[in-house]
């Protein structure tokens, strides 16, 4: 539909008084067309035309006494008074949108969206009033709806820059973090911009990954607020991202110097040691900012998961708690939450705080813009669309519940990475696929995503026990195909020591060199299963030991996942630190041998039972006794492959 199409409609909605649907098309031209400057003119005609004058049924003074009352807890009383001014005149809009607004503050968030909806409804052109609700939603983490509220506001008052800087925080929380930044851009043009408008623009462009920009900015900006604590914080910020750890730990240093008071500040400087395997530094940072602000919730978040990575998840349990119950909107803390309560198989409340995990900016998936049903077991569905989200590794896990899913729809439609097409397909013969966009002229019923099936069917441990049968196997042509091609009477053992995840591969991995007395083991062909290039360190390695690591050269391990898999399906056994290759061994049902670290990359599936692994029981988990040493894990890994498989 052209711009011209829009104005028609929506002045035909304004003619016939249908003024919040005319106000609705008028919005879609603003994001459609958002330099259109006709739209401005368009609505000064209507606010002409048709707004009207609220009754000011209370002075100035009574009105700064309501407020004076709700900031002193006392938010109650004014709505009995309002109330009772209702039930007297339900048509007084002053009354209604105050009432909207004590609800609100008295944290009854039906009773608040509803009078704030009604006095839009009775007074569509009222911008505060778009203002009002689109607080209450974003603090009720709609925001989403916030979102659409707000536009309302900008469209109304088009020349207010504060709103604008609201539609970007709020696209930030959403992790809209392109759309935000485009709207900062616009904001910093203007030469009166304030501080917390430039400190937010920042904020988000780190998000946005872009430090090296984020950098720059500060550098020029900041010639003329070289003591700002805030602005050398978030430089410091930048260096972290870019894992320039002394710069960083140099910028929190001189922002503490300027605001030794500052909680924040001190939280930042330990996430540096944190990162830096400093923890000891970090600790005694966290409990420095603890003590200067005993509520911070990124302090708690952060002692928490220190004490989480360190094996202490009742205590780092105990913290995201306490976090949340300062900010119940805090989505970072829920999201951990969930990993210590599903590390613990407490599925009821890790299942629902998982939910989270979409508004934390710790977790990098998208959710899928779809205006479908959610999937339940309850509802009924024909055709069901199931959407991949998080890495390849996390999609292979949850593979498993799709022979549990089958029993509830006629027709399963898969969109996900397609190197996983031709593995799920071998399974789950009956299946379809989405490639790249999703064809909606298929009737489909409902949506969920293939990670959030878990959420459905593991409620208790139980599930393990009665479906641990492995649930992928590989191509029987290949794999006949690839036995031929090594030809060794030796055990093979399929081998993969590094992760690629950008925020904790380091601490997952491990080098050839620190494997050398495994490798040393005779009767072992050891098989490249990496899916980086390893051809630098393995001719090193062989150069340096004479100990060869075969690769495959007619399997290509990242992007020939279904090779990957039948070539791990030949291997003997497999050994493997905590990436996609462990999900594939472990779905596979191969006997595999998982070095996992014990602090920072130690992921909540990996929980065991006796060293066993609970989601995939061919896996046996060897864990480091201490955070960032590999020694002891090796020795016992060497005592087992003697033990087990050499005798």
């Amino acid at each position: 539909m052209t711009v011209e199409d829009l104005f028609i409609k929506g002045n035909k909605l304004f003619a016939e008084k249908k003024f919040l649907e005319g106000l609705g098309i008028y919005k879609e031209i603003y994001l459609r067309f958002p330099k259109n400057l006709r739209l401005y003119e368009e609505i000064k005609k209507k606010e002409k035309k048709y707004k009207k004058s609220i009754y000011k049924s209370y002075s100035k003074h009574e009105i700064e006494e309501f407020w004076k009352l709700g900031d002193t807890g006392h938010a109650y009383s004014v709505i009995k008074i309002l109330t009772s001014n209702y039930n007297k005149n339900s048509n007084d809009i002053l009354t209604i949108s105050l009432l909207g607004n004590f609800y609100g503050l008295n944290k009854e968030i039906k009773k608040a969206i509803y009078f704030q909806q009604l006095a839009i409804q009775k007074a569509p052109f009222e911008s505060v009033f778009y203002l009002n609700l689109h607080e209450t939603l974003r603090k009720n983490n709609e925001l989403e709806e916030s979102l659409s509220i707000l536009y309302f506001s900008k469209i109304l008052s088009h020349r207010d820059l504060s709103i604008d800087h609201k539609i970007a925080k709020l696209s930030t929380s959403l992790k809209k973090y392109s759309q935000a930044d485009s709207i900062y851009k616009g904001l910093i043009k203007n030469k009166k911009v304030s501080k917390d408008i430039i400190y937010s623009y920042c904020s988000n462009l780190i998000k946005l990954k872009k430090e090296k920009e984020t950098i720059l900015f500060i550098k020029n900006y900041e010639k003329n607020y070289k003591t700002d604590e805030i602005l050398k914080s978030l430089i410091g910020l930048a260096y972290l991202e870019q894992k320039e750890y002394d710069s960083a730990e140099n910028y929190f240093l001189q922002a503490i110097q300027l605001d030794n008071n500052n909680a924040n500040l001190h939280t930042m400087l330990g996430d540096c040691y944190e990162r830096m395997g400093k923890l000891d530094k970090a600790k005694n940072y966290y409990k420095i900012s603890l003590k200067l602000d005993s509520n911070n919730k990124s302090t708690l978040n952060s002692l928490a998961s220190l004490n989480y990575f360190n094996g202490n998840i009742d205590e780092a349990e105990r913290l995201y708690k306490l976090s949340i119950n300062y900010d119940e909107n805090n989505h970072d803390a829920k999201y951990l939450l969930a990993q210590c309560q599903l590390a613990k198989s407490n599925y009821t409340e890790g299942w629902k705080n998982f939910e989270s995990r979409w508004f934390s900016h710790s977790f990098n998936s998208r959710k899928l813009k779809s205006n479908l049903p959610k999937f339940t077991l309850n509802s009924e569905n024909k055709n069901l669309l199931i959407w991949g989200e998080q890495g390849v590794g996390d999609q292979v896990l949850s593979l498993r519940f799709l022979r549990d899913v089958e029993t509830y729809t006629e027709n399963i439609f898969i969109k996900i990475d397609k190197r996983l097409h031709p593995i799920i397909k071998r399974s789950h013969p009956n299946v379809k696929f989405f490639s790249s966009e999703i064809d909606y002229k298929i009737q489909i019923d409902s949506q969920i995503s293939l990670v959030e099936l878990a959420t459905l069917f593991l409620t208790e441990n139980s599930y393990f026990s009665k479906n641990n049968d492995k649930y992928i196997s590989g191509d029987n042509l290949l794999k006949k195909e690839l036995k031929e091609k090594l030809k060794t009477e030796k055990i093979v053992c399929g081998l993969s020591w590094i992760s690629k995840n950008n925020e904790i591969g380091n601490n997952k991995s491990i080098t050839l060199e620190m494997l050398k007395p495994l490798l040393l083991i005779e009767g072992i062909t050891f098989i490249d299963l990496q899916y980086n290039d390893t051809k630098i360190e393995k001719d090193r390695f062989f150069n340096d030991n004479s100990i060869k690591i075969n690769g495959v050269d007619t399997i290509d391990n990242f992007n020939d996942l279904n090779g990957l898999t039948s070539l791990i399906e030949i291997c003997d056994f497999v050994i493997t630190v905590s990436n996609t290759n462990a999900h594939i061994s472990g779905a596979l049902g191969k006997k595999t041998f998982l070095l996992l670290p014990k602090g920072k990359g130690r992921l909540w599936y990996w929980s065991s039972k006796n060293n066993k692994s609970l989601w995939y029981p061919s896996i046996e988990v060897i864990e480091q006794n201490v955070a960032g040493s590999w020694n002891s894990a090796i020795n016992k890994l060497i005592k087992l492959v003697k033990e087990n498989l050499i005798g």
